[in-house]
């Protein structure tokens, strides 16, 4: 085969390897540097879980619980990776209180276990289910429900820079039962 020919072979590979790379790079960066919170708009057009309202999830003996934090997480979500210290710390601070808590994912509860425990945190109730059966919109999100199933306070979506006064306002919650 002549130089030439081979040449023109090897450039013609090198430019479509240098296409294929660009293309995953591009869809791997739009999917996780350029993911965007779940916006409040979009949140506002789907039916969602307010204080007041009661939720009933299988296998929860609200009165038992007493007080209970439901995390709302799923695999493949960003933000739920990026707050996991957060709930970590508010974890922590139920813990102290007597405050029970619970994850649920839409994945299966396997996968759930292994992402619960791949961020670290301590939640041993991990239950599988439709977030749009609880109106949660979006993820990561947490409620706190008292001893009857009442949701007292509600958090959907990411919330940089409001951690303080979420954690501020749950400490609140547990130390004086289920009041708002």
């Amino acid at each position: 085969m002549p130089n030439n020919v081979r040449a023109n072979i090897e450039l013609g590979l090198n430019i479509v390897i240098a296409v294929a790379v660009v293309v995953v790079a591009g869809v791997i960066i739009k999917r996780y540097a350029f993911q965007q919170p779940v916006s409040r708009d979009s949140i506002q057009q789907q039916p969602q879980i307010t204080r007041g309202e009661r939720v009933n999830i299988p296998n929860v003996d609200w009165e038992q619980n007493r007080k209970s934090l439901v995390f709302f997480l799923q695999k493949d979500c960003v933000y739920c990776d990026s707050i996991a210290p957060f709930y970590r710390q508010l974890i922590e601070d139920a813990g102290k209180r007597n405050v029970k808590w619970l994850a649920i994912l839409p994945n299966s509860v396997e996968e759930g276990r292994q992402y619960i425990q791949s961020l670290a945190l301590p939640i041993d109730n991990v239950q599988t289910g439709s977030l749009p059966s609880y109106k949660i919109p979006g993820t990561p999100s947490v409620l706190f429900v008292d001893h009857q199933g009442i949701v007292r306070s509600v958090w959907i979506g990411a919330v940089p820079g409001r951690e303080n006064e979420i954690r501020d306002e749950l400490v609140a919650l547990f130390d004086a039962g289920t009041s708002n």
